[in-house]
């Protein structure tokens, strides 16, 4: 049982992947107290970090406080006090990088929880990235699977606009310790013991995104992307429920937050994806230019997937599949959505 006095100390944690929301979350995490330490994978950004706070390629100008200490190395600066591990990088990477860490993972006595914040499925095997990590953690820790999720467009929240997010664990004591030590003034904390909804509120939103992006590039109007979230959220709800989550996740921030803020903001990567597909440009030349992942293209084939196998119907998830993967126009896929058989809504 976790006192009062351990939950509002500051606590020593490691964050696994300096991208923008890796980095974002540890400046949060620094300026509430917290003793971080951020593992770098490129030694040019190691050094921009130690040496002038920053980390410009993902977060511009913001400045990086003294308490987050890069560093690259997997076991010399890691340090055996970790209450607190974060992995914030792709879903394609996660597993290559509990590995990376296992050995390190294994010997961290002060280790309470894992606290994963990517959004996805692993490519090929179609599983949640909690699953993935209940299938590589080493035995002690595969109780301690935390996540987090919501409308947390890392540019905003860097600027501290006021926004919130979810932590869902199976664990209730983890999703409580966790709440206060992650929340501040401007980004508030909620908690869900739906893990599995609250990972398909934020892996399938980027495929809606991506339709939203489409319908952008056509030059259709607010009536068009209102009916593609509205619908999104519908199929997301409703894969999601036969994946065994609660529906009622779907109605929060996790689900509708979520898929809202991912269609309609300028930040966001699969949106913009959508927008260019849209416009002639090829998925893998796209793909190609960005540094940023964006999650949505491999997370429609890996719903897709599950769809058919489950037999699901998802059919803006099918069209995005088969434009990105099969090659259809968008135009031709606006005509399919919107000549599917007349049904009730709900």
């Amino acid at each position: 049982m976790y006192s009062n006095k351990d939950r509002f100390t500051g606590k020593n944690i490691t964050v696994i992947g300096a991208g923008s929301w890796g980095t974002t979350l540890s400046v949060l995490l620094a300026e509430k107290g917290h003793n971080v330490k951020l593992w770098v994978r490129s030694r040019p950004t190691y050094l921009e970090i130690k040496n002038s706070r920053k980390n410009e390629k993902y977060t511009g100008n913001l400045y990086i406080p003294g308490n987050v200490i890069p560093f690259m190395a997997e076991e010399e600066e890691f340090g055996h006090n970790s209450e607190i591990m974060i992995f914030a990088v792709p879903s394609h990477a996660l597993r290559g990088m509990v590995r990376r860490f296992y050995h390190v993972l294994e010997k961290l006595d002060c280790l309470k929880c894992i606290l994963n914040v990517a959004k996805g499925f692993e490519e090929k095997t179609n599983l949640l990235l909690s699953q993935l990590l209940e299938e590589t953690l080493p035995v002690n820790l595969k109780d301690s699977i935390c996540v987090l999720s919501g409308p947390n467009i890392a540019a905003e929240i860097a600027c501290k606009l006021p926004g919130v997010s979810v932590i869902a664990s199976k664990n209730r004591q983890l999703r409580e310790y966790l709440q206060p030590v992650v929340s501040t003034g401007s980004f508030r904390i909620y908690t869900n013991e739906d893990i599995t909804g609250v990972q398909i509120g934020g892996s399938v939103k980027n495929i809606i995104a991506i339709a939203a992006g489409i319908s952008d590039g056509l030059g259709y109007g607010v009536n068009t992307k209102a009916s593609l979230i509205t619908r999104g959220l519908y199929e997301l709800s409703k894969f999601g429920e036969k994946m065994g989550a609660n529906p009622l996740t779907f109605s929060g921030a996790a689900g509708m937050g979520d898929l809202i803020a991912t269609c309609i903001s300028p930040h966001s990567r699969n949106r913009n994806i959508g927008e260019r597909i849209s416009r002639g440009e090829k998925v893998k030349d796209i793909l190609e230019k960005m540094y940023m992942v964006a999650e949505g293209v491999k997370t429609s084939r890996s719903v897709y997937e599950i769809a058919k196998k489950m037999d699901i119907e998802v059919p803006i998830t099918e069209c995005v599949y088969k434009i990105i993967y099969k090659n259809m126009s968008p135009k031709e896929s606006v005509s399919r959505l919107m000549e599917r058989k007349f049904k009730s809504e709900i």
